[in-house]
């Protein structure tokens, strides 16, 4: 699966050059923040690493096609009694490993950049405390070119799958959307043709 949709990303872009100003293919990697939203839980510390190849229209603005990998997910969750009585309302943590097809629309502003575009992102570990295999994400990010070549950028991702069933259902109540929440910060490089 995973050497489809990368043979795939790369067959778009390479495609998409003959008809384009210029492609440029790279790596992307660095840290993540993440938790899962309206739950009770701690930070989690994990890396992002992925390939993009960034196609240029104008000056100011180029698509950027991505395949991710992303360690998200929460520490310390605090488990609802009824889905997981094993935990006693005790603590776990839920690591969520992602593989993630993004398509980031980028606006180039001499140096910096602004970036914004969805992601979906399909679960590659198994975890009882998790109930959907897929997330689609909206990511919004800022950007420093550093070189022609080297980049620093930072981005939020946030996701709208429910990650935990933890829901109570008390009497017109139907429970919060326990949603993933990521910061990421690091470096991209683009290769030069």
């Amino acid at each position: 699966m995973r050497k489809i949709i990368f043979l795939g990303l790369m067959v778009f872009g390479f495609t998409t050059v003959h008809a384009q100003k210029e492609f440029k293919a790279g790596l992307r990697g660095g840290l993540n923040i993440s938790t899962i939203e309206d739950i009770e839980a701690s930070p989690k510390t994990g890396f992002y690493v992925g390939a993009f190849g960034n196609i240029k229209f104008t000056k100011f603005y180029s698509l950027q096609p991505e395949l991710n990998f992303s360690m998200q997910g929460a520490n310390d969750v605090l488990l609802s009694d009824r889905y997981f009585p094993e935990t006693n309302g005790g603590k776990a943590d839920v690591p969520l490993n992602y593989l993630g097809l993004t398509v980031m629309n980028k606006f180039n502003l001499k140096s910096f950049f602004l970036q914004v575009g969805p992601s979906l992102d399909l679960l590659l570990t198994e975890s009882r405390y998790n109930n959907n295999r897929a997330d689609l994400s909206l990511n919004l990010g800022l950007g420093y070119d550093i070189t022609e070549n080297l980049s620093v950028e930072g981005r939020y991702k946030v996701g709208v799958a429910d990650v935990i069933e933890d829901d109570v259902y008390w009497l017109f109540y139907f429970g919060d959307i326990n949603y993933n929440s990521v910061f990421q910060v690091g470096l991209t490089y683009k290769f030069n043709k």
